[in-house]
């Protein structure tokens, strides 16, 4: 069969919508507001299906049957054809439906892609497609009681200050720009779409970010570095996400609400990193800080 292949954009991240000013509430309301938002979204990041989860990120070989550690059953690749046979005894469902021989997906075209997700138990298996290396499929297995889950202790951050809202304005890209940027794994790239850019202010200077197509049109994403990065916070990017529906409606932004990529916490992902010319030259003192799984 041919697989629906879902392209897996830069993570999504929560976005700053541009119609909410930090002026509009008291110290209090704001500091509380962001409380809500940080539990909210370390809440998520321990769900059972999300980044936490996974155990494993295995490579496939073409012509080669893979077997886990983590997952019952054989992958093998055939050029862009992969075949997933289940164990013999193990129940195997597939978008709630058990399958009891093999089955293949063949996933054309040239573009990163989430292309199966095979459920055993509590735990699930997904085959991804990432170009840009000599390797281009991999399983990556989720599993709600994994360590990362288990021990999780919450993200570290800076205290909310609502000096790092500050004056922004984005412009958008005539027509979307390709550009190629480094991977967390080292014999990875991405291909991201650029939309625009966001200017920001701060201390006094303005700095020109590039902004990256989030999960559907209406939704941006910055990958950036700054004075903090690879001390206080993760070194290969934060995100900042933006509401892009209207560019008009972007004056500001907020770095409280700044987030780490997927693999600041879990060696098992394929992040893109932040692009060389999106670095700020300041300490942006603000958002998620390093993670405990990265010290």
């Amino acid at each position: 069969m041919t697989a629906t292949a879902t392209a897996p954009a830069v993570p999504a991240v929560s976005t700053v919508d541009p119609s909410v000013s930090a002026a509009n509430v008291s110290d209090e309301e704001f500091a509380k507001a962001w409380h809500e938002w940080h539990a909210r979204r370390d809440r998520i990041l321990a769900g059972p299906r999300e980044m936490l989860a996974l155990v494993s990120l295995d490579w496939l070989e073409d012509g080669v049957d893979t077997r886990l550690d983590t997952f019952p059953g054989t992958f093998r690749l055939d050029g862009d054809t992969f075949t997933y046979t289940p164990e013999p005894g193990k129940v195997i469902r597939v978008h709630g439906i058990n399958i009891v021989g093999p089955r293949s997906y063949t996933v054309p075209g040239q573009e990163d892609a989430n292309v199966a997700r095979l459920n055993y138990g509590d735990k699930q298996a997904e085959v991804i497609k990432r170009l840009g290396g000599q390797r281009q499929y991999a399983v990556r297995v989720r599993d709600p009681k994994s360590p990362l889950i288990v021990n999780f202790r919450g993200t570290p951050y800076f205290e909310p200050n609502r000096a790092w809202v500050v004056p922004a304005s984005y412009k958008p890209y005539d027509r979307l720009r390709e550009e190629t940027v480094d991977a967390s794994l080292d014999f990875l790239k991405h291909i991201e779409q650029a939309v625009g850019e966001l200017t920001v202010a701060i201390g006094g200077q303005n700095y020109t970010l590039q902004v990256f197509q989030g999960h559907d049109d209406g939704h941006g994403t910055v990958l950036f570095r700054d004075g903090t990065s690879g001390r206080e916070t993760y070194g290969g990017a934060r995100v900042l996400g933006l509401n892009i529906k209207d560019p008009a409606a972007i004056t500001e932004v907020d770095f409280n609400r700044v987030t780490n990529l997927p693999c600041a916490y879990s060696p098992y992902c394929t992040c893109p990193l932040a692009p060389l010319g999106n670095t700020l030259p300041v300490r942006v003192t603000a958002g998620e800080k390093l993670p405990y799984e990265h010290r």
